[in-house]
């Protein structure tokens, strides 16, 4: 990747003056930026965003999609070919503001989730998923089929009834609710890993989160409900599935797996979001200097 990166760079009459930074390193600021360019999949991309948090940086932001998923760069439009996602991010001057949602574990304000969080079996799941990627032996072949590898997971999962209820204690923008079920997902985006569309109504700059709480289903039903979340039909069909959009989100349960972004971050008692809208601009296109935009 960083061979693509120079190679569109030195065919540019004036190439910019780049800094590299890796997401671990010490957050400071490099000095005046027109822009920052992410190269990574969705978790890196949600490191890299506390890291620029964390050296105060506040600029426009482009996508170079090189992870497993790629699922925000897929849900933003962003084309995961190397070289039209390097040139976008590069050069593009179309902006869009998007949606942050502060995430705080355990009283301790953590980061942000771009994307999607999940509890129970999801969060089981990609647990499962990070141990497979970490692997020496089949690192490389999980990274490569990882939509497929998720799903092979998931439907396992399924099988062996993984899909346990589990309950918890929610209030939502103030009311106060105690629920069960298999899975709990937070959405400011409708995508997670394995091509799922758990928040379909979720949109990126709304100012909400979307909350779906799926239930604890017969084996039979609990497939069927499988294939209509995948499509992202779930929501039209006869099961109970409790869905709200909010703007803050506090959740109690026993200590278990957080999913935010495609990184397990912890196996927090409480978990508190909120959306703080339009508070990031990303990148995604050309537009014509003075001209409209749809």
């Amino acid at each position: 990747m960083c061979r693509e990166i120079e190679s569109w760079i030195s065919t540019k009459e004036e190439p910019p003056l780049l800094h590299f930074r890796e997401v671990f390193s010490p957050p400071e600021a490099p000095g005046p930026i027109d822009r920052v360019v992410i190269v990574g999949g969705d978790g890196t991309i949600n490191l890299a965003l506390g890291w620029l948090e964390g050296a105060g940086i506040v600029t426009p932001v482009g996508i170079v999609p090189a992870g497993t998923g790629n699922n925000l760069a897929g849900g933003l439009g962003i084309p995961t070919a190397a070289t039209a996602a390097i040139e976008i991010a590069f050069s593009g001057n179309e902006l869009r503001s998007i949606d942050r949602v502060a995430v705080t574990l355990d009283g301790t304000l953590e980061g942000t989730l771009l994307q999607v969080g999940a509890l129970g079996l999801p969060a089981r799941v990609a647990a499962r998923f990070d141990g497979l990627r970490h692997l020496p032996v089949i690192r490389h072949p999980v990274r490569w089929l990882g939509d497929s590898i998720y799903r092979l997971l998931a439907l396992a999962a399924l099988t062996r009834r993984d899909s346990r209820s589990t309950p918890w204690k929610l209030e939502l923008d103030g009311e106060s609710l105690e629920l069960s079920g298999a899975a709990l997902f937070l959405g400011n985006e409708g995508t997670i890993g394995g091509g799922f569309r758990p928040c379909p109504r979720a949109r990126i700059d709304d100012g909400l989160i979307d909350l779906c709480l799926l239930p604890t289903l017969p084996l039979a039903s609990t497939l069927r409900l499988f294939k209509e979340v995948s499509r992202g039909t779930h929501l039209a069909g006869g099961e109970e599935i409790f869905y709200r959009q909010c703007r803050k989100v506090r959740i109690e349960q026993q200590p278990s797996p957080l999913l935010i972004d495609g990184d397990i971050v912890g196996t927090p008692e409480t978990v508190e979001v909120e959306v703080l809208a339009e508070k990031l601009d990303i990148v995604l296109g050309h537009r014509a200097v003075g001209g409209s935009r749809d």
